[in-house]
């Protein structure tokens, strides 16, 4: 690629750096709105990588058409993973303004210890320096893909509910559920299965949209359930930490938010029900708009009702961070077949020695 033709993503990736770097400086004025606005982004932001490189591996796993259709667009998306670990230093330089617990709130005996900025700070740049180290070892060494892709989809799981933890569940330290996990890692799933669907449809004809269509039907199912199953079972054993963590989420604005949330993903979950729907490519980008929509509710609900005061800053931090990750990534995503030509020679090389 020449300088000309890299120029359009260079201008969108300066851009994107732009918008992050606004969103930061509002850390001036209202440190603890800002954060938890990068916060929420950055969960949106690093679902598509994560949720790609969960993709990837099942499809070194299970074959058939659905991994003709969507390992084209999968792998590329592993290259957002390195901005994912980037995007979390503001995240860790700024635990005492997000995180209650990082200002010295009462804990038990074994929060207090899990609970810490250097062991948080580890744990996150362990666990995402390792699917960082993860994708580049699928991509560039496809014949010892399958067992990297067998025993990395078994960490990735279980590793992924202790991101979702730090990240997400310790905002209230005193909230604990044990399906939290599951559920963020069905909705980042989800979101990036919707992500994925959008850039395969919008780049070239699929001979097969019906899988598509199956595969989203079946992952915003897998959310239902698990998001259902969670408020269910909290509610009806009246935890009452579990009741509080809900109630801040249902009132105000955020009842609003709920219900729209519940909309954007029973609404298209509904119609996939259809074969026409199903298989109609127009249909699916529709759709899986939606339940981006969703999502980019979902994660605000997720986050900002933590906060007791300067909303809007925290909403405004949260648009603009979310503009910059996109530009970024566009501009990322534009260069990928560059960028992976770059990568799979290192294989070649090794072999041929």
């Amino acid at each position: 690629m020449s300088r000309v033709e890299a120029l359009p993503s260079n201008m969108l990736a300066i851009s994107g750096v732009v918008f992050c770097l606004t969103a930061l400086a509002m850390t001036l004025f209202s440190p603890q709105a800002a954060l938890i606005g990068w916060l929420a982004a950055l969960v949106f932001m690093s679902a598509l990588p994560l949720g790609a490189l969960c993709l990837t591996m099942m499809m070194r796993i299970i074959p058939g058409i659905w991994r003709d259709e969507l390992l084209t667009v999968a792998e590329p998306a592993l290259l957002l993973l390195p901005l994912a670990l980037l995007a979390t230093l503001p995240i860790m330089i700024g635990l005492p303004w997000i995180y209650e617990w990082a200002r010295g709130a009462p804990l038990g005996a074994f929060k207090k210890v899990y609970l810490t900025p250097f062991f948080f700070d580890a744990r996150t740049l362990a666990m995402l320096s390792g699917a960082c180290w993860l994708a580049w070892a699928l991509v560039t060494r496809p014949r010892r893909s399958l067992p990297l892709a067998a025993i990395g989809l078994i960490a990735f799981v279980l590793l992924h509910e202790l991101l979702s933890v730090d990240w997400l569940m310790s905002l209230d330290p005193q909230f604990h559920s044990s399906g939290f996990g599951l559920y963020i890692l069905a909705s980042q799933m989800l979101t990036a299965l919707s992500l994925l669907i959008v850039l395969r449809l919008s780049a070239a004809p699929v001979r097969r949209p019906g899988v598509l269509g199956g595969l989203l039907l079946t992952a915003i199912l897998v959310w239902v359930y698990l998001a259902f199953m969670q408020y269910f079972i909290i509610w009806s054993g009246n935890l009452p930490k579990g009741v509080a963590w809900y109630q801040r989420r249902g009132e105000g604005i955020w009842a609003i938010a709920e219900y729209l949330i519940t909309l954007l993903h029973l609404l298209p979950l509904l119609l996939l029900f259809f074969p026409p729907v199903r298989t109609s490519p127009a249909w699916l980008i529709t759709l899986s708009l939606a339940v981006l929509a969703g999502a980019l509710l979902e994660y605000a609900w997720l986050t900002m009702p933590e906060l007791t005061e300067h909303l809007g800053p925290a909403i405004s931090a949260y648009l603009l961070s979310l503009t910059g990750f996109t530009q970024i990534g566009l501009a990322v995503l534009s260069r990928s077949t560059v960028l992976l030509a770059r990568l799979r020679p290192s294989y070649k090389a090794e072999v041929s020695q």
